[in-house]
């Protein structure tokens, strides 16, 4: 710490020594803001609730939590449980979070169909081939895409992510899903309404697909490849409204720096996420092991967001087109 410099004159020992704790003051404060120390109080952070689901797009997000990354980066970050990005969307609206993680999809639908002013801060992670499957019973019921018409399958939400991949599957093998008997459920529950036989099919991601193999499910196909998407699709990503974006720039560059920091860090160890997934999503450690991960975005792409919103427009789920590059705010170059 430093100490106000004495001197003989109280008068002006007094003063300088206010000025320097003043300045001192600033200085910290400004080392939290540009993400270079982290040693003012938590009362002199910004507050920033973001919502949080139980699925390894969050992977960064707890890490830069849990390793104060947010704080270093000068912001106090608090987590707000959702069950969809859908919900998330709605706490945003409702003021119950400052940023929302939701689906891309859903994203999109929002700002086309739903009216909100939405921006895209970052990207929480893109699905790679044999990050998801679409499961069904290992009984026979399901053999084929083909035989996906007239089936009972689960979503997350409607028009989200698991929804729209699922159709793209079916739309790329030139099945009918207006056939389809759609159910929305939770992602920790579909296996068991699965084995249930209570849905006949259903889109799991990461970290649910090993354990559902333990309960005679085996996959079908994977959407990515299955789906014409190639080599990777976004699946989700963090947004604030507008307003709150245009009043809080400094809390947004703090968000993207910090998670993005963690980003790099669990993508080069897997170890982060696998011990993640057991402990926060109740992952078998022999089964976290085995887990293939999402890729983990360093900055958010428009060019890659823009494919769900093409894709969208062509399925008719948006009437209008939707240009992401007027929704994403980058970092600042300095990142």
């Amino acid at each position: 710490m430093m100490r106000s410099p004495r001197s003989a004159p109280r008068r002006f020992s007094t003063v300088l020594g206010s000025l320097l704790v003043a300045t001192l003051l600033l200085a910290t404060s400004a080392c939290g803001l540009l993400g270079g120390g982290t040693e003012e109080s938590s009362g002199s952070r910004p507050k920033v609730a973001a919502t949080l689901m139980t699925i390894l797009d969050s992977a960064p997000l707890r890490w830069a939590i849990e390793q104060g990354y947010f704080r270093a980066a000068g912001i106090d970050v608090t987590p707000v449980p959702a069950e969809s990005g859908q919900v998330g969307i709605v706490k945003l609206q409702a003021g119950d979070a400052d940023v929302a993680y939701a689906g891309d999809v859903a994203i999109i639908s929002a700002v086309a169909t739903g009216g909100l002013d939405l921006r895209v801060i970052a990207q929480a992670a893109m699905a790679g081939p044999e990050t998801m499957w679409i499961m069904v019973r290992d009984d026979g019921s399901v053999p084929t895409v083909a035989d996906l018409a007239g089936k009972r399958i689960a979503h997350n939400g409607v028009n989200g992510v698991s929804h729209m991949l699922t159709r793209a599957v079916m739309a790329t093998h030139k099945v009918d899903d207006s056939t389809v008997q759609w159910t929305r459920a939770n992602f920790p529950d579909m296996a068991g309404l699965l084995a249930r036989k209570e849905i006949d099919a259903a889109l799991l991601p990461e970290p649910y697909i090993m354990p559902a193999t333990k309960q005679k499910l085996k996959p079908l196909i994977d959407p990515i490849k299955g789906g014409g998407f190639e080599q990777s699709i976004p699946t989700g990503s963090y947004v604030v409204t507008a307003a709150w974006a245009q009043q809080h720039p400094a809390e947004i560059a703090a968000f993207q720096r910090a998670l993005r920091r963690a980003a790099a860090e669990v993508t080069s160890k897997p170890e982060i996420a696998q011990r993640l997934a057991v402990r926060e999503m109740k992952v078998d450690a022999g089964d976290a092991q085995l887990m293939k991960l999402p890729i983990f975005p360093l900055t958010p792409s428009a060019v890659q967001l823009q494919r769900w919103a093409d894709l969208m427009h062509s399925f008719g789920v948006i009437k209008q087109p939707v240009r992401m590059s007027d929704l994403v705010i980058a970092p600042p170059p300095d990142q």
